[in-house]
């Protein structure tokens, strides 16, 4: 059974105004056997960071498992904290942002998986930070 250890993951930074790191986990490009999902993990700056507005051609869950915020979808806002899981269907805009003092991180599963040449940007330009 496949499985990793999330700290020695590369983490491809985004800079602000949608500061976060993006953990590619497991998907199609990166590891043989995955198919048709891609699993990603967000890590959000305390505060200021979201994901910024934005929409997939797929549908994404999301699994809250640390921080405070607000989730919008569909132009409607909700609270966000840990335990929240949020399903974001193909085409229709949404954001997570974290408006606390602690770090949120978001496990996402994508489907179908991210499109190729992203998670070859992501994975390529990945920095390891934690030894």
């Amino acid at each position: 059974m496949p499985h990793k250890r999330i700290w020695e993951i590369g983490s491809y930074k985004v800079d602000p105004p949608t500061e976060r790191a993006l953990q590619i986990i497991f998907s199609p490009q990166t590891d043989q056997g995955v198919k048709d999902c891609t699993v990603l993990m967000s890590t959000i700056a305390p505060f200021t960071g979201t994901t910024g507005l934005h929409t997939h051609n797929g549908y994404e869950i999301m699994y809250v498992i640390t921080g405070r915020g607000e989730g919008t979808e569909a132009q409607k806002h909700f609270k966000v904290e840990p335990g929240t899981i949020i399903y974001a269907p193909a085409g229709i805009e949404h954001e997570c942002r974290n408006l606390g003092e602690e770090t949120m991180r978001l496990f996402c599963v994508y489907l179908p998986s991210l499109p190729a040449d992203k998670v070859r940007e992501f994975v390529e330009k990945a920095e390891v930070r934690v030894k």
